[in-house]
């Protein structure tokens, strides 16, 4: 064959098709593969659940609950680890399906399968997971998931310190929401021991080190930001909050004898009477104060001195350094956001929408006003160099927010879940810092040189009062670097804003003073009624002007309004303070100020006329005046110095005939009227009225007793009035 057809056929042979012989089988290729094997089955992963889900629609299933797909709880949590997110994410679904139909069905299982997603790298994952937490929790008392909750938290605050942001800030929502379902599980035993959380939390919300802001946290948009903040703020208002509870009752605990250096510590040596000294004292200044509920979550006078047995010195470092690190950023973030949030040409935004800047503003003045307060309303043995700093920084926040105080705008008119709008939530904060850096009240030391006398004067009082005044003058005028300061110019702005808030409005469409706002501005209230006051015309009489507008507001206000009834309870643990026997902290008003004083005295007058109008509106109202009555009635007018007590003896006698009304009115046209004691549902109240009178009969000219028993007359109660 020539060479070059031999070359032809070469090039055309991967395209030639053989020819196949009679007989003979096609040749096997060099590159094929072997399938001579057998198998009996196909294992397929979903076929078990397809035959339940089968059998479930013949009604002849298992009796353990599955979902629609036949899918059982142990094949879920199997479906978890699935590397498809979608596949994890129904799973979650299925896992609701079947608890719906038995929420209680193997509760540690499900929460460690749940806690292994805290960390999943899907966000929609993450998202399914908080939402089923959240509807699955609530569902149980603590004490069922407090075996089952350690390794959930612990996942938790892994995930806090996760290498992704978004991890992170998704375990700072958990957070968020079990510190409002078990929150003592979270918190643990902090400040007095470590927490795992708050390290967690920490590292979530920036802070690398003991102090200074990581860069990490500005690459967060306001959002992130504001979730982590907010986490922050829950726990320490959880970790504060436990065990915290403190009666208002401590001012009533009676004088202190001053201790000498190295020989112990002070000793209470003078206390208020007690019920069993009723008949022979006849003033019971102690069971009297009782302030609404509301008051007594605000109030925080009580706690002042309120140290127990903790460790004052280890629980004031701890959060003294956890403000000092976080106060970097406090700041930072609301100077950043403070311009647009407080911006008078600013609109408010829908009600569907959350305003960042604004909410970012009020956690960081939250926050700060929180570990405030903690720390500031503690006596420590030594002022050490961190308390120092904390004061420092506390006041550098403060004068950074005046710029903008008080706080007002068309965006800040968006109500809170308090019932305050945001604006008088920022005022109030601002305020409570105010008087958080102003000198605390001095307690009272047992005058030495009337330690043996049979009792205290008022001579004596008052001069211990001035004393103390002047103490806390001395800390007023104290400045310098690393000094305590007291921000005297503060005080000034916040009692302009409280005469301000009190003040008649001159245009009626503006915004009226609501009751969950009086509360929260009593507190502010006190603490600048117990001020020292000032010492010349040129100065400013905070005492005195803050009272007179307080007391002016409280005489307009109806005698049905609620409002009305949390100011006279107000007044009267003011007044029963004022006239304590053996008082622990200065509050007095001077002899000299005889305007504030006769403001005292209208509203004293005025309570048979409230009595009268409140009816049978608000018997806890009229229950709260007859009380006051009854242990004012008790110890009598020759009890009160008419130059220094803040009542005068002589209208005892007029106060006696305006309350006989209450009981029955002899009206010279209508005839007959019967007050509204005769009308009152509360067999309690009844008998308190009649107990009034048995009191108050001793200054009555007549009209008092014989209203009385024209209003029990053939009743129920006439028993026990002739008794």
């Amino acid at each position: 064959m020539p060479k070059a057809t031999r070359k032809k056929k070469e090039k055309q042979a991967d395209f030639t098709k053989a020819k196949l012989k009679l007989g003979k089988g096609k040749k096997q290729a060099s590159n094929a593969t072997d399938t001579s094997f057998k198998a009996r089955s196909i294992a397929l992963p979903g076929q078990q659940a397809i035959s339940r889900a089968i059998l479930n629609s013949d009604g002849l299933g298992p009796s353990e609950p599955t979902t629609a797909n036949g899918l059982t709880l142990e094949d879920l949590f199997i479906r978890f680890r699935h590397p498809n997110a979608g596949v994890r994410r129904e799973s979650l679904g299925g896992v609701k399906e079947i608890l719906s139909i038995d929420v209680g069905r193997d509760i540690g299982k499900v929460l460690r399968a749940l806690g292994g997603l805290v960390s999943d790298d899907d966000a929609s994952v993450r998202k399914a997971l908080i939402g089923l937490l959240a509807w699955y929790l609530p569902q149980f008392p603590v004490s069922t998931l407090s075996p089952h909750l350690p390794l959930l938290i612990l996942q938790t605050s892994s995930s806090l310190s996760h290498i992704f942001p978004e991890i992170r800030l998704d375990a700072c929502k958990l957070v968020h929401f079990l510190l409002t379902h078990v929150p003592s599980h979270v918190v643990g035993n902090w400040p007095r021991e470590p927490s795992n959380i708050l390290e967690g939390l920490r590292l979530a919300i920036g802070l690398g080190g003991e102090k200074g802001v990581n860069s990490q946290i500005g690459r967060l948009t306001g959002g992130a930001k504001l979730v982590t903040l907010r986490a922050m703020m829950e726990f320490v208002k959880k970790g504060l909050g436990q065990g915290e509870e403190q009666s208002n009752q401590e001012w009533l605990e009676g004088w202190v004898e001053k201790k000498d250096k190295g020989k112990g510590v002070e000793i209470k040596v003078k206390n208020e009477p007690t019920f069993e000294d009723l008949a022979q004292e006849g003033w019971v200044v102690g069971s009297g104060w009782d302030l609404q509920k509301e008051v007594e979550i605000s109030w925080e006078v009580g706690r002042l001195t309120a140290q127990g047995k903790e460790d004052v010195d280890g629980f004031l470092s701890v959060l003294s350094q956890l403000y000092i690190s976080l106060h970097p950023l406090l700041l930072s973030t609301f100077l950043e956001n403070a311009p647009t949030a407080f911006s008078p040409s600013s609109t408010s935004l829908t009600p569907s929408t959350e305003d960042i800047p604004l909410a970012l503003c009020t956690t960081t003045v939250s926050l700060t006003e929180l570990l405030a307060r903690a720390i500031l309303t503690r006596t420590s043995t030594n002022i050490s160099t961190e308390l120092k700093e904390v004061r420092g920084n506390i006041s550098d926040f403060l004068k950074r927010m005046a710029a903008w105080f008080p706080f007002s705008s068309n965006r800040l008119n968006v109500p809170t879940p308090s019932g305050l709008t945001a604006g008088f939530e920022l005022s109030l904060v601002y305020s409570n810092l105010a008087v958080l850096l102003a000198p605390r009240p001095v307690e009272l030391i047992w005058p030495k040189d009337t330690r043996n006398t049979k009792e205290l004067g008022w001579k004596e009082r008052v001069r211990a009062i001035g004393n103390t005044w002047e103490e806390m003058r001395k800390k007023q005028n104290v400045k310098g670097k690393g000094k305590e300061s007291a921000d005297e110019w503060a005080l000034v702005e916040v009692a302009s804003w409280v005469v301000d808030v009190l003040a008649p409005k001159k245009d009626i469409l503006s915004p009226q003073l609501t009751p969950a706002a009086y509360t929260a501005i009593l507190p502010i209230i006190f603490s600048l009624l117990i001020q020292p006051p000032s010492r010349s015309i040129d100065e400013e009489n905070i005492p005195s002007t803050v009272g007179d507008a307080f007391l002016s507001h409280l005489l307009r206000t109806s005698s049905t309004s609620s409002i009305r009834t949390v100011g006279d309870g107000f007044v009267v643990s003011l007044t029963e303070i004022h006239e304590q026997r053996h008082p622990k902290y200065p509050f007095y008003i001077p002899f000299s100020n005889a305007e504030l004083r006769g403001k005292f005295q209208t509203w004293f007058e005025s309570l048979p006329k409230v009595l009268w109008e409140l009816g049978t509106k608000d018997e806890g109202a009229t229950k709260q005046i007859l009380e006051f009555l009854l242990r004012l009635g008790l110890r009598g007018k020759e009890a009160l110095d008419n130059k220094y007590s803040i009542l005068s003896a002589d209208s005892f006698t007029s106060m006696s005939s305006k309350l006989a009304p209450f009981f029955h009115l002899q009206h010279p046209l209508k005839g007959s009227i019967p007050g509204p004691w005769t009308k009152l549902s509360d067999g309690t109240v009844k008998k308190l009225g009649l107990d009034v009178v048995r009191v108050w009969i001793e200054w009555d000219d007549g009209r008092l007793k014989d209203a009385t028993s024209r209003a029990v007359r053939a009743g129920e109660w006439e028993g026990y009035w002739l008794r």
